[in-house]
């Protein structure tokens, strides 16, 4: 003989889905920040280079850069075609130049400094190889004995001058400085035009 149940018999309890419902809504949630971040941080990449520029500190084409000792200066324009041995400048000066004595691929770095004599002038700073530093210390020992304009060493880019310094005495160590009446900007321009 069968007894029925004393107590009917009841289907299990059926499971809550709410905490499986919140944990798939937290993994989607997580799903979409990440692919926001992706996104964005793509986007700003594309925006912005990923490496700034690179700032010259030698001579683009070392060939372009002559140091050459000047032979006469005069006030007048370059006649075109210009005659060998012959360059001008912006302010309107006419040079007769000699030979090349050493070129840009002497010079390890130019940039533009403010004077450390605390004059609040500024003053471009070139630094040379050992061959270049031997080639310098023996042009400016020649030049340091000579009168204006014989005691110039003209900077010739591309076929212009540059800068055209007088040398006081010898320099030694291939630690050049174009003192002048240079500010921030001047300096910075004629230190641009060197490295190209």
């Amino acid at each position: 003989m069968t007894y029925p149940p004393l107590f009917p018999q009841q289907p299990p309890p059926k499971r809550s889905r709410g905490p499986l419902l919140l944990v798939g809504g937290l993994v989607l949630l997580l799903i979409a920040i990440v692919v926001t971040g992706v996104v964005l941080v793509a986007k700003r990449s594309d925006d912005k280079p990923a490496v700034a520029p690179a700032v010259r500190t030698k001579p683009s084409d070392p060939t372009a850069v002559e140091f050459r000792r000047v032979l006469t200066a005069k006030p007048g324009a370059c006649p075109t075609p210009t005659p060998a041995g012959t360059a001008c400048d912006d302010a309107g000066m006419r040079y007769t130049l000699g030979k090349v004595e050493l070129d840009g691929s002497n010079v390890s770095e130019v940039k533009a400094a403010a004077d450390p004599n605390g004059t609040g002038g500024w003053l471009i700073a070139l630094t040379l190889d050992s061959k270049g530093a031997k080639l310098f210390e023996q042009l400016t020992a020649n030049l340091a004995k000579q009168t204006t304009p014989a005691n110039q060493v003209a900077i010739v880019v591309r076929g212009k001058v540059a800068a055209a310094p007088a040398v006081q005495s010898e320099i030694t160590g291939g630690k050049v400085q174009i003192n002048g009446d240079y500010n921030r900007d001047s300096a910075e321009a004629l230190a641009t035009k060197i490295t190209g």
